[in-house]
Formats: structure tokens, C-alpha cells, sequence
């Protein structure tokens, strides 16, 4: 079956602007895959994380962070990457998940869109750097590209 959309998370979105670990299998899904999905969510987060760098950590200069946001902008604008937004059944969804076991909100949220987006769409891949939000995707049925430490690991 191939695969025709791909829900990012921010965790493997930000690989994207800032090499990481799993930068190159990121760099690969904006080369061959037909859709990539982020919330509305991913944008806010991935600009605070940028500013986080750049004005707490020094990690970059202003103009690195510019240029990354820039970016990430026209990859929004060009539609290279689909924004979903979350919405008021989303947030019901998040809730749900988080009396089942304990998880920060952001990212209930972005589990919930993952959940409504699989039962929406004909093929999705969710992909995720985060081991516990990956699991508790692929226990509620998603298929999951782990972006871990080396290379990508599909869960299913």
C-alpha cells in the first residue's frame, strides 16, 4: 500500500530547520512524499522553539532564526506542508486521551488530530520523535514512523 499522507509532529518537524538526529529520513519525506500534514499547533511551536534558540539558549543568530522561519513559512504558503487545524472535537479527543493516561496537552492535541485524520483519510503515517507519544499512537491504532536516534522505524 502506498502511503498518501504523512501527520508530522513538531518533534520531527523541527529536524526539518535544525539538524538533528533524523534530519536526512525528514529531509526525505519532503522529497517523495505526495502529503505532509502538521497541526496548527506545529506552528506555534516550532517558531517558540526557534525563539527559544535563538534569545534563551544562543544556540542561533537572528539571522539563522529568520532565515529557518522564513522557511518554514513558504513551506506553509507553497503547500509543501498542509496545515489541519484543531478544533473543538479535537480538544474533547485530548481530554479522553489524558484520562486514559497521563500526557502533556500539546501533545493530546496533536495525538487527537493524528486520530481524526487516520479515520479520515485512506492511508496516513504519523511521524513522531517522541518514544511514548509514538506508542500511545500505534495502541490507538495509527500507523507510526518512529523518527528516533538513527533511522526511521515504522510501528504498527
Amino acid at each position: 500500500m502506498k502511503i498518501s499522507s504523512y501527520f508530522i509532529d513538531t518533534s520531527s518537524l523541527f529536524k526539518r530547520y535544525i539538524k538533528e538526529n533524523g534530519t536526512e529520513l525528514i529531509d526525505n519525506l519532503f522529497k517523495d512524499a505526495s502529503r505532509l500534514i502538521i497541526s496548527n499547533l506545529s506552528v506555534v511551536e516550532i517558531i517558540s522553539n526557534l525563539k527559544r534558540l535563538f534569545e534563551i539558549d544562543g544556540i542561533i543568530t537572528w539571522k539563522v532564526y529568520e532565515s529557518i522561519r522564513n522557511e518554514f513559512f513558504s513551506d506553509i504558503s507553497r503547500e509543501v506542508l498542509n496545515v489541519e487545524p484543531v478544533l473543538s472535537k479535537d480538544i474533547v479527543k485530548a481530554l479522553e486521551i489524558i484520562e486514559q493516561k497521563y500526557m502533556t496537552p500539546i501533545d493530546s492535541l496533536q495525538l487527537s488530530t493524528a486520530l481524526y485524520l487516520n479515520g479520515k483519510l485512506d492511508s496516513m503515517i504519523f511521524v513522531c520523535s517522541d518514544k511514548k507519544l509514538c506508542n500511545m499512537a500505534k495502541d490507538m491504532g495509527i500507523n507510526v514512523l518512529e523518527v528516533g536516534a538513527t533511522n526511521g522505524r515504522l510501528l504498527s
